[in-house]
């Protein structure tokens, strides 16, 4: 038969019971733009994702390489550098490296120890290099103190609050940070609720000048991290590997530990490997509703076969072949599915849009999304309007006369 024929015909059936179709197309609809739209957001995120992690255009990729000493506590405690100039030199050296340098930690935000209530704890350290937060007490810390790398903080009364009976009465006096003495020369007022549920797990800020840290605490420091920027057209991971043999060979502390790297292009090889599985997953859970919808189209072309008796014996006695039969049904069932594939793929095109004018990033018109949900929604209609085809090509003259 030709197949304009066969399109005409199967057009024609649907038109002929047209509410009854599209009644079964809604879990089509349905299905396709829950999944469409799930898959698009999907990959908007992921693009996003990746985006944030690598680096902008035109900079170039960097590997950390990290020491660690097979005695932690000796790591811990040694002023002694775990690369040497030496070290930095062999790394230069390799082809493929643009620089490399040891990896120097932002220190506007970290952590030191105190004694509170005869107690050693933690505070969280906040630098300021110009005019401090406002205080209930004393002063300010300034420029001046930052310039002259003043050893002088303000800080919270509750960290001192055992010690002294009033804020005032605190001002002058001193503690120690990290073995640093330094002067109080401001209390603020906590915003940390004592009472609160969380408040054991949250360290108080004090404030300091971000010049006197540096002084009298960084030196102290000892870096365990060199970060390697890599020339375009080389492997991170090549060149990683080939610093990493070098450095256990001669390296400065080969013999005191191990030496480790960190690749971000690996990181997100990893990170997309799980977006993409997550979104494949939530994708799949959507798709149960294909399934249903599915039954709905099976149910559907059996009513329609058992209504069209006559008309098939009719095509038989004509002449009309099994195969056919078979086909002229399939491709009804085939046909409204895609059909219905197309309006959902549409509505979740539209879900996505209205989405992503609420998320930070994009999300757009991407081909494999268009062809899963042609490709899907053809295969629901062509699995389950077979079995009813098939009954339907198996009728004989006989038994419809």
């Amino acid at each position: 038969m030709n197949p304009t024929v066969f399109f005409k015909g199967a057009w024609n059936a649907l038109w002929k019971n047209k509410k009854r179709s599209l009644l079964t197309m809604v879990g089509i609809v349905i299905g396709i733009a829950a999944v469409s739209t799930i898959m698009s957001i999907g990959r908007g995120f992921e693009n996003y994702v990746m985006e944030s992690l690598n680096p902008d255009a035109g900079e170039l990729l960097t590997v950390d390489i990290q020491f660690t000493a097979d005695d932690l506590d000796w790591m811990d405690e040694t002023n002694d550098p775990f690369y040497s100039e030496m070290d930095l030199q062999m790394i230069r050296n390799i082809s493929g490296v643009q620089e490399a340098e040891i990896y120097q930690a932002n220190s506007d935000y970290v952590s030191v120890t105190t004694m509170v209530a005869g107690e050693e704890t933690y505070l969280d350290v906040v630098m300021t290099e110009d005019k401090g937060r406002p205080v209930i007490a004393g002063r300010s810390i300034d420029m001046l103190d930052n310039g002259n790398e003043n050893r002088v903080a303000v800080v919270p009364f509750s960290v001192v609050e055992d010690r002294f009976e009033t804020e005032k009465e605190a001002v002058g006096r001193g503690i120690t940070l990290d073995g640093q003495l330094y002067t109080i020369v401001g209390i603020y007022e906590s915003e940390l609720d004592s009472s609160g549920l969380l408040s054991s797990f949250m360290a108080e800020e004090i404030e300091l000048p971000k010049n006197s840290y540096q002084r009298y605490h960084e030196s102290d420091m000892v870096e365990d991290t060199v970060t390697v920027t890599v020339s375009r057209g080389s492997l991170p991971s090549d060149i990683a590997e080939e610093a990493i043999a070098i450095l256990e060979e001669d390296g400065s502390m080969r013999t005191m530990g191990k030496y480790d790297h960190f690749d971000m292009s690996a990181l997100d090889d990893g990170i997309s490997e799980v977006l993409g599985g997550i979104t494949l997953f939530i994708a799949s859970v959507a798709g149960i509703s294909l399934f249903i919808a599915g039954i709905g189209v099976m149910n559907m072309m059996y009513i329609s076969v058992s209504e069209r008796t006559k008309e098939i014996g009719i095509r038989r006695a004509l002449g009309a072949s099994q195969r056919s039969i078979r086909a002229q049904f399939v491709l009804e069932g085939v046909l409204m599915t895609s059909i219905g594939g197309v309006i959902g793929y549409l509505l979740g095109l539209l879900f996505s849009s209205i989405a992503a004018a609420l998320l930070p990033f994009s999300v757009g018109v991407d081909l494999v999304t268009v062809l899963i949900s042609l490709g899907v929604s053809s295969l629901v209609g062509l699995i389950f309007s077979y079995a009813p085809a098939n009954a339907a090509s198996k009728k004989e003259i006989i038994e419809i006369i």
